[in-house]
């Protein structure tokens, strides 16, 4: 499950185009930012993807990505052009390929590295979709997990949504916003598709699996954000946004929380395992912001400059590590998972002090900036992030764990599997 939207210009309060995205994942699946610099390539390459090859092109644009540790793709992403792109697992009648394709991972990246427009974006998509598919599994530790695809692509000019079932498409153009999640919604409205003229496409969808992942509650309330806020929405309304949840308490229902809180393995199993927001201006220049953890209502945004990335953001495994900034968040998370009631408030305040302090008043930079001010900026907002964490699991050793014990042992049970250490 996860939400992804853009606002245009017309929109905000400076005018800038703004995009933002959670990624939900299987909770110990761990997701790296990954800076990819530009790079040209030998006549005849080939590229090799999460499960097949394909003929690789001559250039590739430099990328800030976010992905799951073991996928070649990416969660969601920019490149150096100014295009952005976020994917949304569809759940369709119509299954993927049982021969192995480009996953939606795949393919998002692919757009990113190879299009300098979002139209160009949507046509490479479109392209690769067609020429190879989407087959092959999506999930972590569940290899039966598998989706059809939708993309919002944004640049400083329009955003697309397109919908992909299959090796079928539909795009439509939106100028001012756009929120897309687990379902579809072009419908029929679409500007370009592969399907006859009127096919109204959301009657391929599995009205079941797509209900119980909560897609339409989740959608509707970021579309209502937008539309309330157009005119004057900001970056930090994007935080907000991405740390909606639906309840007081986020651990029950049907995962209609943008802020996804995993608490079991059957309903609750998404949680949200990173958080990207992209900020750009008509000029070329760029904000880039990532949590580089898990649930962003207990993590602080931090500016990332492509040029000089912090440590430890790119890199992960299946187990904890030390080296990795993002297990050693979600140590922290964990921690304060099982004592939610007496933390969240406290944690939360302070994750939106230090995004005041280092996102809200930083300038747009262009990509391949080395200005030692901001570059400075990026990584002492990840190191005031990271003693922050740390302070806090000295001091929930002294704190009681909330009394819900499905929702702790399921918590407990993970720590144990990914050497996790608890407090």
């Amino acid at each position: 499950m996860c939400d992804t939207f853009a606002i245009g210009s017309s929109g905000t309060r400076a005018g800038e185009w703004i995009f933002g995205k959670n990624s939900d994942r299987e909770p110990d699946e761990a997701q790296i930012v990954v800076m990819v610099p530009r790079k040209d390539h030998d006549p005849g390459e080939s590229l090799e993807c999460t499960y097949i090859e394909i003929p690789q092109v001559r250039s590739t644009n430099a990328l800030v990505i976010s992905k799951p540790f073991w996928i070649w793709g990416a969660e969601m992403g920019v490149n150096e052009k100014g295009v952005v792109i976020g994917n949304e697992a569809l759940f369709t009648k119509i299954k993927p390929e049982k021969s192995p394709g480009l996953i939606g991972m795949d393919l998002l990246r692919l757009g990113l590295e190879r299009a300098d427009t979002a139209q160009g974006a949507a046509e490479t998509i479109i392209d690769l979709l067609q020429s190879y598919g989407q087959g092959g599994s999506c999930g972590y530790m569940d290899k039966s997990f598998q989706y059809m695809n939708s993309y919002l692509i944004m640049d400083p000019h329009e955003i697309l949504v397109l919908e992909t079932i299959g090796r079928d498409y539909a795009l439509k153009h939106y100028s001012d916003h756009a929120a897309i999640s687990n379902g579809m919604i072009i419908e029929d409205t679409w500007d370009k598709s592969s399907f006859e003229e009127g096919t109204n496409i959301n009657t391929f969808i599995d009205p079941f699996i797509t209900r119980f992942a909560g897609s339409a509650a989740r959608n509707q309330q970021n579309l209502q954000y937008l539309q309330h806020a157009a005119g004057k929405f900001t970056v930090q309304d994007a935080f907000s946004m991405l740390r909606t949840h639906n309840e007081r308490m986020p651990f029950s229902g049907f995962n209609q929380d943008v802020c996804m809180h995993a608490a079991d393995p059957l309903i609750r199993k998404s949680q949200t395992t990173g958080s990207m927001v992209v900020a750009l201006d008509d000029s070329g220049g760029f904000k880039i912001f990532v949590t580089a953890g898990s649930c962003p209502c207990m993590s602080s945004f931090k500016p990332f400059v492509p040029s000089d990335p912090p440590e430890g953001v790119d890199i992960a495994g299946p187990r904890y590590s030390e080296e990795s900034y993002w297990w050693r968040h979600v140590a922290f998370h964990i921690n304060a998972e099982l004592r939610y009631k007496t933390v969240h408030d406290a944690i939360a305040k302070e994750m939106r002090q230090l995004d005041e302090k280092y996102c809200l008043d930083i300038p747009f930079y262009p990509w391949d900036t080395r200005d030692a001010s901001l570059c400075s900026l990026s990584h002492e907002a990840f190191h005031r992030a990271r003693m922050t964490q740390t302070g806090w699991m000295r001091d929930m050793k002294g704190i009681k764990k909330d009394f819900r014990p499905l929702h702790n042992t399921y918590w407990k049970r993970i720590a144990s599997r990914r050497g996790v250490p608890l407090v």
